[in-house]
């Protein structure tokens, strides 16, 4: 059994959505766009008693208070043992056969109670209205660690935790009365010890003293916390072994601890049909978060995620990535779009592009030298990227527009974008794009007329330029002066200044980068008319 689609709608930290959960599904976003929302609600409808429904559940959840917050999950993939189980709740289609089992959860506000909410859960398809039953819930098998986990010494050792489970569903078989047999033989010595009988016999006197009633030391008792005829493994705990040393869990690092809670966690819950984890990454270095990916990508059962790392979300497809935008949207590939995306895979799923994914706007640009201009003439105007939510990103090559157009464009993950591409280059990226050029440019794609280096040399003027260059140490003075076929710096054209910038491009951009202040910026017209844009779209959201 698994989940293949999740609904949410009005509530206070999610835009209403319909997903679909196509394998694993791993959400990714910036902070506080209500990712981890999605999983707590998922473990309310799936995982969670009455009682805590309404301990977790009231008025503020409700974006809308006078309207119901509703979630709703579709299971699929039954096995005898869960068509049983669900007799009546397993929709089965008519004509495909194919067989869903809808759960949903109303909140509504409380006629009675301005701050109170009923809230209903049952199974919509079923013919009746009965909450599901805490087997039901169990054959789920819903499983959460969430993002406020510690790696303690309880989580990691204590009698709940992952690791004592799976000591619990070891079968021991015949070494079950073998190792019976050594914990009450070392009982026996325990109790028989001259060293420990002295100590029973102090702990006892003393006691004596502090009890109403006189305590022997035959009352007290030295021995193994795990009973020999109950549970031989109770007491065993898991050590690394390091220089002949044993060191405990608990003594590790913070990461290591954490590694270890998610690998152990993951290992108990084996028999779980969903295992839904909270930012994963906490605490771990990126080599070990992709070997954490690794591992739950190739798992048997299902995994819900959510994280900020794109370590993690580079080792699963496209497919299972639901990105959530600065406004809380969610967006993931269309269907009928995922062929086209996973031709794209292998040279563009990477941590660069994952960064894009959850951008509010991305403005595309074809290199390095378009990125140091435009960060910086936004930097002058008073444009803080961040806090809108926009990335700066280069393509390493305008030709790779097109391909990069089907992740994040229309077609892929939606995301808003803007694009600042040269002259020569601009029939391409429209190509992409689609749509009537009076529609696109100016609005969508910008372009550098004849390229950038020409624009920005233009609105310097060629000798200010020219001083620009050698202020920013990209060149010494006759270095300009013989390139230009020039006496003085001020007979540098801007046209001069633009051919020699083209040798060096990105060293030469980072130097007038450093000379521009925020009238000179203003006068670069295709970078001032993206920020310019940019803005108004902010605006208008």
């Amino acid at each position: 059994m698994r989940i293949s689609r999740i609904e949410i709608a009005n509530h206070s930290r999610i835009r209403d959505l319909a997903l679909e959960v196509r394998g694993h599904a791993v959400i990714v976003g910036a902070n506080d766009v209500g990712k981890s929302s999605v999983l707590r609600l998922l473990n309310l409808v799936l995982g969670s008693t009455t009682g805590t429904l309404y301990q977790q559940l009231g008025i503020s959840d409700l974006r809308d208070p006078t309207t119901d917050l509703a979630v709703e999950v579709t299971l699929i993939d039954f096995d005898d043992a869960d068509r049983t189980l669900f007799t009546s709740e397993i929709d089965v289609n008519m004509a495909d056969k194919s067989e869903t089992l809808r759960l949903r959860m109303t909140v509504s506000p409380d006629p009675d109670d301005a701050q109170g909410v009923n809230v209903r859960r049952w199974f919509p398809d079923a013919g009746h209205q009965r909450a599901p039953s805490r087997d039901q819930l169990l054959r789920i098998g819903w499983r959460y660690l969430p993002a406020n986990r510690n790696a303690s010494s309880a989580a990691l050792d204590g009698p709940n935790s992952a690791l004592q489970t799976l000591l619990r569903a070891i079968e021991l078989g015949t070494e079950r009365s073998e190792l019976a047999d050594l914990l009450a033989g070392f009982n026996t010595k325990l109790e028989a010890s001259t060293a420990i009988g002295e100590l029973r016999a102090n702990a006892a006197s003393h006691l004596s003293k502090a009890m109403p009633r006189t305590v022997g030391k035959d009352d007290l008792s030295v021995r193994t916390a795990s009973d020999p005829d109950e549970d031989v493994l109770g007491g065993v705990s898991m050590f690394f072994k390091v220089d002949d040393q044993h060191v405990p869990m608990t003594a590790q690092s913070d990461g290591l601890r954490q590694l270890v809670l998610m690998t152990l966690f993951d290992l108990a819950e084996g028999t779980a049909n969903v295992v839904a984890i909270d930012e994963p990454e906490l605490h771990l270095h990126p080599s070990s978060q992709r070997t954490v990916a690794e591992l739950f990508s190739t798992a048997g059962n299902q995994k819900l995620l959510v994280t900020h790392s794109p370590y993690i979300v580079q080792r699963f497809e496209p497919a299972d990535v639901i990105a959530v935008n600065r406004d809380g949207v969610c967006h993931q590939i269309p269907n009928e779009r995922l062929s086209a995306v996973e031709k794209e895979r292998i040279n563009w799923w990477s941590p660069r592009l994952i960064e894009v994914l959850t951008a509010r706007y991305v403005i595309v640009v074809e290199g390095l030298t378009d990125r140091v201009i435009v960060e910086r003439a936004a930097e002058l105007a008073g444009i803080a990227l961040d806090r809108i939510g926009a990335v700066v990103f280069d393509i390493d090559g305008a030709h790779k527009f097109p391909h990069v157009y089907r992740l994040i464009g229309s077609a892929g993950f939606n995301v808003q974008l803007l694009g600042l591409v040269d002259e020569k280059e601009k029939a391409v990226w429209h190509g992409a794009i689609g749509g009537k050029p009076a529609r696109v440019f100016g609005t969508t794609l910008f372009v550098s007329a004849p390229d950038l280096e020409a624009e920005v040399c233009a609105a310097f003027g060629g000798p200010a330029a020219a001083q620009g260059l050698i202020d920013g140490g990209y060149c010494k003075k006759e270095d300009i002066l013989k390139s230009a076929g020039a006496a003085e710096l001020g007979a540098v054209t801007a046209e001069a200044a633009a051919a020699y910038c083209r040798a060096g491009k990105v060293s030469a951009a980072t130097a007038l980068a450093s000379q521009l202040d925020g009238a000179t910026a203003a006068n670069i017209a295709s970078v001032n008319a993206l920020l310019q844009r940019l803005v108004s779209l902010d605006s208008a959201s």
